[in-house]
């Protein structure tokens, strides 16, 4: 074999050792049977993988775990998606909900970062953020009921940093009462202390890089829903990760 040809030619391994843990699919894309294979793959009729921004076997895993940790002895089905930080995460739940003209009703004290993606980012692009203190649930439920284009209800508890709370079914409770969405960031609590897909939220975003790795050495984000559809290949919330590129990597992923 020509010299070239070797530093082309990825390397044979024949061995069928199966590790103890989840390995690391450093793999931009895959290999088919057949090409009959890999259009069922990608155009969905058969599960299987085809590019890594679609989907990729170590970034899947880890969503499909914090989701089950979201979701565990609540009775709620759930499935989750692994983005590259805490901002991403917010930025694809509202990608794949929102629209210009649409509105978000969320709290003053919330994460800088999410305030700043809101107002700056997302009300350049049509979507109006409305900041109201969420203690006073009879004045939310006043506002959402004036307003149809409020279409998402958005709050932090415990809150970044302030730590300040508020009741997660009230606020859930009034977007479902009146069509509406509801997220939260469960960053600070993770599911070992709340699960508020229990408690009727439509979405739950994590910052991963903060407790959920708690090792200070990656950077990533979770969002998990109660709404599967949306979260699977095809749906909204998944066709704005893929197309925007928000997905995870596979180390981050590990890690």
């Amino acid at each position: 074999m020509h010299f070239d040809s070797l530093c082309a030619r990825e390397p044979k391994d024949p061995r069928t050792t199966k590790p103890h843990i989840l390995p690391i699919y450093a793999s931009s894309a895959y290999a088919f049977e057949s090409a009959e294979e890999g259009m069922e793959i990608f155009t969905g009729k058969k599960s299987g993988h085809v590019y890594s921004r679609y989907g990729n076997p170590t970034i899947e895993a880890v969503a499909s775990k914090i989701a089950a940790l979201e979701s565990a002895g609540t009775g709620v089905e759930a499935a989750g998606l692994l983005l590259s930080s805490g901002q991403a995460a917010v930025a694809t739940l509202v990608m794949g909900n929102l629209k210009a003209g649409d509105k978000i009703l969320t709290q003053g004290n919330l994460y800088g970062g999410t305030t700043e993606l809101f107002i700056k980012q997302f009300g350049a692009l049509g979507i109006e953020t409305i900041l109201t203190d969420l203690h006073e649930l009879d004045r939310v439920e006043e506002m959402v009921k004036a307003d149809e284009k409020i279409r998402l209800i958005y709050f932090e508890t415990p809150a970044n940093p302030t730590l300040a709370c508020v009741d997660i079914a009230a606020l859930a409770g009034i977007a479902g009462q009146y069509g509406r969405l509801s997220a939260i960031d469960n960053t600070f609590a993770t599911p070992c202390l709340q699960q508020p897909l229990a408690l009727g939220v439509d979405y739950v975003v994590h910052s991963t890089t903060k407790f959920l790795n708690g090792h200070g050495n990656s950077i990533a984000g979770a969002l998990v829903s109660r709404h599967t559809e949306q979260m699977k290949m095809g749906g909204a919330v998944w066709q704005s990760m893929k197309l925007a590129g928000t997905n995870c990597n596979p180390w981050d992923a590990w890690l």
